[in-house]
């Protein structure tokens, strides 16, 4: 079952969701993205273009997740 890490990030009045990482690109699962979630979306802040912004929240979802701000 295919598994989404999704990040809300948020920059001032401005907050968008965005996919970190699904388990087809590295193998998470469930149980580890509820529960290394938070170290994984730090890193990925670090190293990308959103390293300004702030998480806001998170959510593991089970299956293809596309973003509010991208349908």
């Amino acid at each position: 079952m295919l598994v989404t890490l999704v990040a809300i990030l948020c920059n001032s009045q401005l907050c968008m969701e965005k996919v970190v990482t699904t388990s087809d690109q590295s193998g998470i699962t469930m149980g580890a993205c509820a529960v290394n979630a938070q170290i994984g979306i730090a890193d990925w802040l670090a190293k990308g273009p959103y390293h300004e912004w702030h998480l806001q929240s998170y959510k593991c979802i089970m299956g293809k997740y596309v973003p509010k701000n991208e349908v």
